[in-house]
């Protein structure tokens, strides 16, 4: 027996089938189901009425996944910290007190702190990516988003639970060339198991 998927492609049910069916398949359950109670509980008639209510629900998914499309899950590049201890409420009310978060638009990533800039780099600006996993108590992944500049160096320097990081890490791939494919996402997989050490994510080719 082959192990290969069927090149032929999947037709969806039409919605009227859809419609007839759930209507049947609930009429039909229905009867079943009175037929059940007046039969001194049938096991024939208790049969029919759950089947008939079992293709019911089905005829229903069909609908709705036809009208709610069911969430595609979004392949995860956020890194999620080994080995994070619950913090007291103490040190997560100072935590959030200087928390960042991340924003970005058509010209630059910029980091905030409680609504004032932090640090920010224009997206033309940015060479490379890289995660950096400190070795402390509570190993924190870091993203460092930098390039050069005619000021030198310049960069953000992004914690992983910043606000806005999932919608920075879409963007990211659609605004660096060459940043969403397998290698990058098997080098964040390895920083997630990682205590401490940098991962260099991505590298602007040279020109």
């Amino acid at each position: 027996m082959s192990d290969q998927p069927d090149p032929r492609p999947q037709r969806d049910v039409p919605v009227l089938f859809s419609l007839l069916g759930l209507v049947a398949a609930f009429a039909v359950g229905l009867w079943a189901g009175i037929h059940y109670m007046s039969n001194d509980a049938s096991l024939f008639y208790g049969l029919i009425a759950g089947l008939s209510f079992g293709a019911a629900f089905a005829f229903a998914q069909q609908i709705k996944n036809r009208f709610i499309p069911p969430k595609v899950r979004k392949t995860d590049w956020k890194v999620q910290a080994p080995g994070a201890a619950e913090l007291s409420s103490g040190r997560l009310a100072a935590q959030q007190a200087r928390k960042i978060s991340v924003e970005f638009d058509d010209q630059e990533i910029r980091t905030m702190v409680r609504g004032a800039k932090r640090e920010g780099i224009a997206w033309s600006a940015i060479d490379d990516v890289t995660i950096r996993i400190s070795d402390d108590s509570l190993p924190q992944p870091q993203w460092i988003i930098a390039g050069q500049t005619a000021e030198g160096i310049k960069g953000v320097l992004v914690p992983n639970d910043a606000d806005g990081l999932e919608e920075l890490m879409e963007a990211m791939k659609q605004r660096l060339p060459g940043y969403d494919n397998d290698k990058n996402y098997e080098t964040v997989i390895a920083a997630m198991s990682a205590m401490e050490g940098g991962f260099r994510v991505w590298h602007r080719a040279a020109a």
